[in-house]
């Protein structure tokens, strides 16, 4: 199957509605998948760092194509009005291929996190031996700031600072809650909003700001961008507690060896003392078993039920934020991404 078609399709199966998703668009994406590979790994990575298990080629990366659709959906103007920037292909790429790589180092970070007791995959911790982790992710973050220096729109960097920012403050919070707290609902969402809220909040707002859009624009992409990301959080938490068997060790195994306490846990904790026990074990010791009872207390507690609630109400406003902007089929591509993650 040609790349651009394969792409589509897992851009499509992701939810982006079809209409938003130019050849042009396409093209840019396929681009960005080789060089965000050299990015990440050259001569300046850390020695025996190989980003590569995070990068394998030809998968769809979301934070990208926020960029790419919200400078798009920025830019259209029915009424034919010149933007303050015109939307350079250089800068936005620098920009998209920079919010990726903070969401890899936020995954390399976990990954460093979770370490502890030998719960990381086997190929994750060989990736991540010693201070590999934490100095790979310190690249990746070196990386998107010298990236994002390119970008016609100099308040970019300074969004980048921020987001980096509250990023650090959810891995200290991770950390707070290593050895099997399972935290406040509070915590949980606070955790959701420093790791997809903050990236996909910066990769609509820099999408917004390389083409010049005024105020209200950029701030409308950026709440869109803060509530679609956690409601990305929270569906991909929801997703893991419904896995089975070493699946769902491995998945929710490291969340609870990592400190990424998920909010239907934290929710069913205060409802069933049983499932904070579970929880405080799972951090310690890697048991299937033990995986599939939390599994089994937290949707019997109200968790699943109560956590997909909340991630409906950060789907739908995310969507309402997205009224600011004029009707267009990229505006439509971020709506449809945002609905769908309610499943």
């Amino acid at each position: 199957m040609p790349a651009r078609r394969f792409l589509r399709r897992q851009l499509e199966r992701r939810g982006f509605a079809p209409e938003g998703l130019s050849e042009d668009l396409l093209d840019t994406m396929l681009r960005l998948d080789g060089a965000l590979r050299d990015l990440a790994g050259g001569d300046s990575a850390p020695q025996g760092f190989d980003p590569f298990i995070f990068l394998a080629p030809g998968l769809p990366r979301v934070r990208p194509v926020l960029v790419l659709l919200s400078a798009r959906a920025a830019q259209h103007d029915p009424t034919g009005g010149t933007p303050a920037y015109q939307d350079s292909q250089e800068g936005t790429e620098h920009v998209a291929m920079a919010a990726e790589l903070l969401h890899i180092a936020i995954t390399l970070h976990d990954a460093a996190l979770g370490q502890r007791g030998g719960r990381r995959r086997r190929a994750a911790r060989r990736l991540l031996g010693g201070a590999v982790g934490w100095l790979g992710a310190n690249h990746l973050t070196l990386r998107a700031l010298e990236l994002s220096r390119h970008a016609p729109a100099p308040e970019i960097v300074s969004d980048l600072v921020d987001t980096l920012r509250e990023i650090t403050d959810g891995q200290a919070l991770a950390q707070a809650l290593q050895g099997g707290a399972t935290g406040s609902a509070d915590q949980a969402i606070a955790l959701a909003d420093a790791r997809s809220g903050a990236v996909f909040s910066f990769a609509c707002r820099a999408g917004a700001r390389l083409v010049g859009a005024d105020r209200q624009i950029v701030r409308s992409l950026g709440r869109y961008g803060r509530h679609a990301g956690i409601a990305w959080h929270l569906a991909d938490d929801l997703w893991a507690l419904g896995l089975e068997g070493e699946d769902l060790l491995r998945e929710v195994g490291d969340r609870a060896a990592s400190g990424r306490i998920p909010l239907a846990v934290s929710l069913a904790a205060t409802q069933d003392p049983a499932v904070g026990e579970a929880w405080r074990r799972l951090s310690r010791h890697a048991d299937s078993g033990l995986a599939t009872h939390l599994a089994e207390r937290v949707t019997a507690a109200g968790g699943v039920a109560a956590g997909h609630e909340r991630l409906v109400l950060e789907t739908w406003t995310a969507r309402k934020a997205l009224h600011q902007l004029p009707p267009s089929p990229h505006r439509e591509a971020l709506d449809q991404f945002a609905a769908r993650l309610a499943g």
